[in-house]
């Protein structure tokens, strides 16, 4: 019998740890207004993560009867969109944002990887007659790509226990998630009903029983429960890391481990209490791509002309080592995401114009770059989030021995959007 304790998600533990502070911070605070006012703002953030969770809950009340399913990469505001609507309106908002092109080209970008390759075609397919407004076609496509991904995954049928295994830290685990919607939308139908289906009951379309079944919001429900079934699938893959990395994170503390961390925390308020912004500079070329400059790579620009030139030489392994990957998941499989991701784009010029200070780790370096687009060039300016981090990814203040500047992820993502806009601008 395993007597190790589960940890708990990095969430709950986050919330804990802060509500435990809470005492000595007002104590604290009773003697230096800079540190009151600082753990105002993690007060702040806290207060924004319960309500992004308690959202969560509501949706899963509100819309998962409904046959909509919680994931973990569904917008928050999107979330909160349809919570302030009354139902029809929330259906239609959620309708459109599963069915909006470029949300179905990231969840395409998944169909690149080995995991889901051998559904790309069908998902291209589906992509396709949801676009043509042919729903008809797009949803069984849709169904079929749902049993394959899980039947070759768990050897077990979705909508017969293949996704109901609890998974570590994903809300497609939590209520209104992945095993609800499979319970619903597998419901078994047992008489002819030509009436307007609003839920893509999967065994009613397969068998011919629920025929009329051709409507977006049935497509974008059934778009919905393939995006749950892919983050279900993600998340299972890397558990095993994620548990042992919190469990690490959350192990307490010897009494060595507690002075050398009172120490470095006196470090990083001394550090904080002498930062301060540098000038912002904006519209005015800094570096170039093939140029010389003068910039020293423990700045966030500095590093940015390394990882710049990276992306020109499409050298994945340098991108994943600098890009932030919070599941450290290993060196070769990011690698891969990476390539994958840059499949269609390609970098071949870029400008540093602009640099801003906007925390004592994290700073905003603007790019404008040019490149290509399925052969079609563009040129676009993007902002790259830069962050002063540990190995561990986490951030600590400027200018400490074991930090580096390193990217957040969603510089990689956005290329695919910023490319897409500006070449449909021209």
């Amino acid at each position: 019998m395993n007597d190790i304790p589960k940890p708990k998600t990095p969430g709950d533990f986050t919330l804990e740890q802060v509500e435990a502070l809470r005492p000595l911070a007002k104590l604290v605070g009773l003697f230096s207004p800079k540190f009151r006012s600082q753990f105002r703002g993690v007060e702040r953030h806290m207060e924004t993560v319960k309500t992004m969770l308690a959202n969560r809950d509501l949706f899963a009340k509100t819309y998962s009867p409904l046959g909509w399913v919680n994931y973990d990469r569904m917008s928050t505001d999107v979330v909160a969109n349809a919570l302030s609507l009354a139902i029809d309106e929330g259906e239609a908002a959620l309708t459109a944002y599963h069915l909006e092109p470029d949300n179905l080209r990231f969840l395409g970008y998944r169909f690149y990887t080995h995991h889901y390759e051998p559904w790309s075609s069908l998902y291209e397919r589906a992509v396709e007659r949801a676009g043509a407004d042919d729903y008809l076609s797009a949803i069984p496509l849709i169904l079929s790509i749902i049993d394959g991904v899980c039947t070759t995954t768990t050897a077990k049928h979705p909508f017969s226990g293949g996704a109901d295994a609890p998974v570590f830290d994903s809300q497609t685990s939590g209520p209104g998630g992945l095993s609800e919607g499979l319970a619903l939308l597998g419901s078994t139908r047992r008489k002819l009903d030509n009436q307007p289906l609003a839920i893509p009951f999967r065994h009613g379309i397969v068998h011919g029983l629920n025929p009329n079944y051709g409507h977006p919001i049935v497509a974008a429900k059934a778009f919905n429960l393939l995006q749950a079934t892919v983050d279900y699938f993600d998340r299972l893959r890397d558990e095993a890391d994620r548990l042992a990395k919190a469990a690490e994170e959350q192990r307490p503390a010897d009494w060595r481990e507690l002075a050398r961390s009172v120490t470095k925390n006196a470090d990083d308020k001394k550090r904080l209490d002498l930062w301060t912004p540098r000038p912002l500079v904006s519209d005015t070329v800094i570096a170039s791509a093939g140029e010389p400059h003068s910039l020293h790579l423990k700045t966030p620009e500095g590093a940015a002309t390394v990882y710049l030139d990276a992306l020109i030489n499409r050298n994945f392994g340098a991108l994943a080592l600098a890009t932030i990957d919070y599941p450290q998941r290993p060196i070769g499989y990011r690698a891969g995401r990476i390539r994958e991701d840059m499949k269609e784009v390609t970098i071949s010029d870029w400008k540093i114009v602009g640099v801003e200070d906007t925390a004592a780790a994290m700073s905003n370096v603007a790019v404008e770059l040019s490149g290509s687009l399925n052969s079609a060039t563009w040129t676009g300016v993007q902002r790259m989030r830069m962050m002063f981090s540990d190995d561990d990814n986490h951030p600590v203040v400027r200018g400490q021995t074991e930090g580096r500047w390193i990217v957040m992820p969603d510089f990689i993502s956005g290329l695919w959007v910023a490319a897409l806009r500006a070449k449909e601008a021209i």
